[in-house]
């Protein structure tokens, strides 16, 4: 069950919500990794500082999955 006791959450701010991300994902044929390049390119072209992370390397002699799931 969840905590809405399985009632749906509407009003004129979600609906409002729910509209504008149905519209920015079509404009990008709801293709969420072109719209992701698209925002980041958005951002860029503003002048604001845009962070790009170098995805990590494997440790030399650790296995990718040498650690338990935790849970």
């Amino acid at each position: 069950e969840s905590f809405l006791g399985g009632r749906k959450m509407n009003d004129e701010i979600i609906d409002q919500v729910r509209q504008s991300r149905s519209a920015i994902l079509e404009s990008y044929a709801w293709d969420i990794e072109k719209m992701m390049r698209g925002l980041i390119a958005k951002q860029g072209s503003r002048g604001h500082k845009v962070v790009t992370l170098d995805k990590k390397q494997p440790r030399q002699g650790v296995a990718m999955n040498a650690y338990p799931p935790r849970g």
